[in-house]
């Protein structure tokens, strides 16, 4: 099985694009309708099934929940699950677990996250929206929630670590971090099509065709940034990322470019 840690603005729903294209049923379950309580009837009558989790982080934490109780018969149908959780679902699963995550430079995810969260209904938007969309009250948002060093969190896992009590960051997380690593196949954003390329020779996907989503972009200059507070937000993430060993992608040769398109039709 395939598990895909979603980091938070790392290309991720344009990632889910391609695996939609590459597997034979891909769900998209939803806590709301209990559409995810359909899941294991979806199991029975198709092997190597995609799910892509809610994108809530309470939600995608409890469809986790459901599919950890499924018989071990239909667990070993499906093939892929991604989303906003963290480490460590190889534990509960009883399968073989083969994770894969896209990663970038944590201040231009921050930033790129600071504007998903100026958008209606998204977790902090109300708090946003009472102080101006400011960035620094984002900041102090992540901090006050203990969200911040998000990198750090996911790769600590367990699986459900938002729904757990969450604390400060420590030395002891960040090496449980650092300990994870190992487990993980990274991919950099800089290098999308390169990695997706990679990944369908990994995975024999032979469908690439992706349209970019959920692009949020703020210029550096529009809004005051208070450094030492974003310092503190990002500091484990920024020290973790710099330890990551991304996959080896060479660029894209003449014919690999060819075939690229010939799988985007």
């Amino acid at each position: 099985m395939i598990f895909f840690l979603h980091i938070p603005k790392t290309a991720g729903t344009t990632f889910y694009d391609i695996v939609k294209e590459n597997y034979p049923q891909y769900l998209k379950p939803k806590i709301e309708d209990k559409s995810y309580l359909t899941i294991a009837d979806k199991l029975v009558k198709y092997k190597n099934t995609a799910i892509r989790l809610p994108g809530g982080y309470f939600s995608s934490q409890e469809v986790l929940s459901y599919i950890i109780k499924l018989p071990i018969e239909l667990k070993q149908n499906i093939g892929f699950i991604g989303g906003h959780v963290g480490y460590g679902m190889h534990l509960k699963l009883g399968l073989e677990v083969n994770y894969i995550s896209f990663a970038r430079n944590p201040k231009d995810r921050i930033l790129s996250d600071f504007k998903e969260h100026c958008k209606p209904g998204r977790f902090f938007y109300k708090d946003l929206q009472k102080n101006n969309f400011q960035f620094n009250e984002y900041l102090k948002l992540l901090k006050e929630a203990n969200m911040d060093n998000l990198l750090t969190r996911q790769l600590a896992g367990p699986y459900n670590f938002f729904e757990k009590e969450r604390k400060n960051v420590t030395d002891v997380l960040f090496n449980d971090a650092i300990k994870n690593l190992k487990d993980i196949t990274f991919f950099n954003i800089k290098n999308f099509e390169e990695s997706i390329f990679h990944m369908s020779k990994m995975f024999n996907w032979n469908k690439l065709n992706y349209k970019i989503q959920n692009k949020s972009s703020v210029a550096k200059n529009e809004i005051y940034i208070d450094e030492q507070l974003l310092d503190e937000i990002i500091k484990f993430d920024l020290k973790l990322f710099n330890q990551i060993n991304f996959a080896n992608v060479s660029e894209l040769t003449f014919f690999q470019k060819i075939l690229f398109k010939i799988k985007s039709i």
